[in-house]
């Protein structure tokens, strides 16, 4: 009997991970397509970069962009090691919708 329970949970945990990467791959498929430049929002440039052979989105404060050698930080830490962005995936949406908006002009 737990065995079920215990598969159903993994199950519904790989489910999310699917979502939030789907969720990632659409924010940096938006910049890509539709901006193409970096978007600035407020103290705020947002982009995207590759880690671990894979796009995701990324920041950089507005004081520390350098056109031709920005410091890019992904904003998701996935692995929660505080060396950047937000290991909160709610937090990360919030900030996903505010680039989408602008990019889109909402």
């Amino acid at each position: 009997m737990a065995s079920m329970f215990l598969n159903d949970y993994e199950k519904r945990v790989k489910a999310l991970e699917n979502y939030k990467k789907a969720i990632i791959n659409e924010v940096v498929n938006i910049i890509k397509t539709i901006s193409v430049d970096p978007v600035i929002i407020g103290n705020m440039v947002y982009f995207y970069v590759q880690e671990n052979g894979k796009d995701v989105p990324a920041y950089c404060y507005l004081r520390d962009y350098d056109k031709n050698n920005p410091k890019w930080l992904p904003i998701y830490d996935s692995n929660n090691t505080g060396e950047f962005g937000w290991y909160e995936f709610e937090q990360c949406c919030r900030i996903f919708d505010v680039i989408r908006n602008k990019v889109m002009n909402i």
